[in-house]
This record gives C-alpha cells, sequence and structure tokens, in this order.
C-alpha cells in the first residue's frame, strides 16, 4: 500500500495538519455534512519515531480495561457539559494524553495544538483511527461550551495507523482553533479551556484539556 502523508481537518472548511510519522489509506472524501464511518482495520504498521515528550498541563492517564481518568485542576472544576461524542470501549493500553501548541493567541487568529498520546505502559500500542477522530471543545471559566465540537466539518476519508511504544510520546492528530465562538464570532479577551479526545469507531480515550489565554 502506499504510504501518504495527509491534510487533516478538524475546524469547519479549515484544513488541518498532517501527521508526519503515520501512514494513511486513502478513501474518497465524503460530501459537507455526511459523518465518516468507522474505517476498516488494516495491517498496515508504521515505525515508531521517538518524539520528546510534551511539555504541557498535566495529562489524562487511562489504563485499560478500567477507565480511571486523572486530569488537572481546572478540568474537574468546570461543569460536566459537553458536546463531544462519547465511545463505549476505552482505548487499550497504558498511556497519557496531552495538548501541546501555544498558551496566548489573538482573536481571529487561527493557531493549532497537538493531541498526543504516551505510552506508560510495558507493550506496544497500535492505533487505527479517522483523520477527523480527535473532536474538540473550548470552554469560557464559568464551563460554559463558547466553541462546540462541530459534527459537519468537511473532512477527507482517510485511516491513520500509529504505533507507539513503550516510553515513547506521539502526536495523534493536531486541532485549530481561531478564538471564535461556535457562530463564528470572535471571543472576548480572557482564559478559554480548550478540551479533546479521541473517539474512534466505538473506542475512546479520556480527555486532554489545556487552559490558553485570548488578548
Amino acid at each position: 500500500m502506499k504510504r501518504l502523508l495527509l491534510t487533516l481537518s478538524l475546524a469547519p472548511l479549515v484544513g488541518g495538519a498532517a501527521l508526519a510519522q503515520s501512514s494513511a489509506l486513502s478513501i474518497p472524501a465524503l460530501p459537507l455534512g455526511a459523518s465518516s464511518p468507522v474505517a476498516a482495520r488494516a495491517s498496515v504498521t508504521v515505525p515508531s519515531v521517538t518524539a520528546a515528550p510534551p511539555a504541557t498541563s498535566s495529562p489524562a492517564v487511562i489504563s485499560a480495561p478500567h477507565l480511571s481518568a486523572t486530569t488537572n485542576a481546572a478540568a474537574h472544576e468546570l461543569p460536566k457539559v459537553t458536546t463531544l461524542p462519547n465511545g463505549r470501549v476505552a482505548l487499550p493500553g497504558t498511556y497519557t494524553v496531552g495538548l501541546t501548541g501555544p498558551r496566548t493567541l489573538q482573536a481571529g487568529q487561527p493557531s493549532s495544538w497537538s493531541f498526543t498520546l504516551g505510552n506508560t505502559g510495558s507493550g506496544p500500542i497500535h492505533l487505527e483511527h479517522g483523520a477527523c477522530d480527535v473532536r474538540f471543545e473550548v470552554l469560557n471559566t464559568a464551563g460554559q461550551v463558547v466553541r462546540p465540537d462541530f459534527k459537519n466539518t468537511i473532512c477527507t476519508m482517510q485511516l491513520v495507523i500509529l504505533d507507539v511504544k513503550p516510553g515513547e510520546t506521539r502526536e495523534v492528530q493536531k486541532i485549530r482553533w481561531d478564538a471564535k465562538d461556535g457562530s463564528g464570532t470572535p471571543v472576548a479577551a480572557g482564559t478559554y479551556t480548550i478540551r479533546a479526545k479521541l473517539v474512534a469507531g466505538d473506542q475512546f480515550s479520556p480527555a486532554a484539556t489545556l487552559s490558553v489565554t485570548v488578548r
């Protein structure tokens, strides 16, 4: 199979950054408004590339099969209001998830963050997911979702394959936010929380959070 570098997209009508360490199987793009079906599993393995651990807020931790997440204090203080989808089965393995990227941004100016997975177990983690399976939302200090997880985005149908060796931390996907709310209006200056998670078919990860300041 051909290995291609593919552009990912998470925000409406805005292209995402490609995952340089992963291979993808190309499938025709969906029309606007269509949702991505679960991609068929493929026996394709990509050699792992060691990446430096992310310097971010305290990551969530999950050890399958029991979901036992530990997030930073800000996440605990937020009301349990979310627009993120849910899976039914926790991703296998013992790992951390996190967000790395800018901590300040200008309203209306797009920025990107990497959703990462660090393998803290003794065995490898093998992931096969869609190009738009990392979903995110943005909350204000009152816990209100000001930028919901969008369902009707344009997304190229791709199967992304990622292997993470024990002790490695790898980027799963990038997300982009332009400091605008759900209607496309720039948000007011202040502190916001980006909350992201991987939902690949029935499987899901805990949410990773990162506080950012909009100026």
